[in-house]
């Protein structure tokens, strides 16, 4: 599931995370040339469908209690409609989970259901590692289900072969009790945000609670919130696309900006503090209203809910606030949850494949994991009335607007999905660089610009999915 290793890093409060890989039982040779659609009849009656799935499940924690828990919502279900299908368990830890499925599949021994992350989903297809879903997509109608984006960002060389699972955004969240007692307006442009940090300041009050002493690369939340609302998703497309370099103006402003706010002590009171901060102190200021914002994302609802409880206050969430002149507001950056793709090499392609349409058709059992474990919602149109009982609004609420987002393509990127693997991990690197004043923006972005056309020229970009945020 696509950035699920990626996603383990980036949602620290998330109550329980996990993968899967079904691997085939037997060793059998990689067909670089791939499989199409057109190899394995698509429309096999489930009845007919059985054998023995091998699964990987990729755990943080790995304990009998988990793995139950893990077999009751995503293995039991699909036996059901698929009872002739069985399952050999094995449980994986998270942590270089990515790297061992790839030698896996380079031994010819990979798993018959991948999960990818987007930095490997190119070479992985390139290397003819991944079926064509093109049959499975006209079957299920999956482009009338599914939302446009989440269809591009699969597409190498042509083919759908990668479809995300679940997906997530950026968003502002905020202490409402805190709002609401000093009568502060939740901030939808610069003027707006500036005048509530003015007034956070003045009372004593930080004004935004991030941190990452827990983990370094969560200030590549706060830059892909900036390139966001300053240069916007536009221009960012423009460069994704390769019409404008990453050194491009607006860019540069957007780093400035960033860097900016930090030396003023916006963020956890000064670079120092971020940087010492862990996890745990950061959420309980935002809850006890020392802090009054947070840019972050929606995998962080959890902690959200287990440490504003505590503290007797509420919290909320609004899209992020447009900071530039012509940059669109309310405009939701996009990330992949998680994602599948098929092993081309499979000798069980109608297992592999059947499992992956029950994730996008049995709606009782998505619901029952949002629920009980926090999963999020697969990319489709999302409908808040068949929520269970016991769902938090505001997630209903932040997934209906996300969802109305992505179908007016009003949407936004992120480093860790659209930049590529190069440009990635120089900003993992060097973005820290720039709070501590060791690095210019200019030369920041330069470093960027190199790293992504690399890429872009080798062709290890992932689809840039199409915005109406122009």
């Amino acid at each position: 599931m696509i950035n699920l290793f990626h996603r383990s890093a980036h949602r620290p409060h998330r109550r329980t995370h996990w993968t899967s890989a079904v691997a085939a039982l037997t060793a059998v040779p990689v067909l670089l040339a791939g499989c199409t659609a057109a190899d394995v009849e698509e429309n096999v009656p489930p009845g007919e469908i059985g054998g023995t799935l091998n699964m990987w499940v990729g755990l943080d924690t790995v304990d009998d209690a988990t793995m139950a828990e893990y077999k009751r919502l995503y293995i039991e279900p699909f036996q059901k409609q698929y009872p002739n299908v069985e399952f050999k368990l094995s449980p994986q830890n998270n942590e270089g989970l990515t790297a061992k499925v790839q030698t896996a599949l380079a031994a010819g021994q990979g798993p018959d259901i991948i999960p990818l992350n987007s930095s490997v989903a190119i070479p992985f297809a390139e290397a003819g590692y991944l079926a064509d879903l093109g049959g499975v997509a006209e079957q299920e109608n999956w482009k009338e289900k599914i939302f446009p984006w989440a269809m591009d960002i699969g597409v190498v060389n042509d083919k759908l072969v990668v479809m995300p699972v679940s997906y997530e955004t950026m968003v502002l969240f905020y202490n409402k009790t805190l709002f609401e007692k000093k009568g502060w307006q939740v901030p939808t442009d610069r003027a707006m945000l500036e005048d509530v940090i003015a007034k956070m300041t003045a009372a004593g009050i930080t004004p935004f609670a991030n941190a990452n002493a827990d983990y370094v690369g969560a200030t590549e939340h706060v830059l892909s919130c900036f390139l966001n609302m300053v240069a916007g998703p536009g221009k960012i497309n423009d460069a994704l696309n390769g019409k404008i370099p990453f050194t491009d103006q607006a860019f540069v402003d957007s780093v400035e900006m960033m860097v900016d706010y930090f030396r003023k002590g916006y963020f956890n009171g000064g670079v120092k503090q971020y940087f010492s901060t862990p996890d745990t102190q950061k959420m309980a200021k935002l809850a006890n209203g020392s802090t009054g914002m947070f840019l972050s994302g929606s995998w962080e609802i959890g902690g959200m809910n287990e440490y504003f409880k505590e503290s007797g206050n509420e919290w909320d969430w609004a899209p992020l606030p447009s900071l530039a002149p012509g940059v669109p507001g309310n405009v939701f950056p996009l990330a992949i949850g998680d994602a599948m793709a098929v092993n081309a090499a499979s000798k069980n392609l109608p297992a592999a494949k059947a499992y992956l349409k029950w994730k996008f058709s049995d709606t009782e059992a998505r619901w029952q994991a949002i629920k009980e474990v926090g999963d999020l919602p697969l990319p489709v149109k999302f409908d808040a009335s068949g929520a269970p009982e016991g769902i938090d609004p505001r997630f209903l609420s932040q997934y209906t607007a996300i969802s109305d987002a992505s179908l007016k393509k009003q949407v936004g990127y992120v480093t860790w999905v659209s930049f590529g693997a190069a440009a990635e991990s120089y900003l993992l690197e060097n973005e820290d660089r720039l709070l501590t004043g060791d690095l210019s923006a200019r030369d920041f972005l330069e470093n960027v610009n190199k790293a992504f056309k690399k890429d872009h020229d080798e062709g290890l970009i992932p689809p840039a999915f199409e915005t109406a945020a122009r």
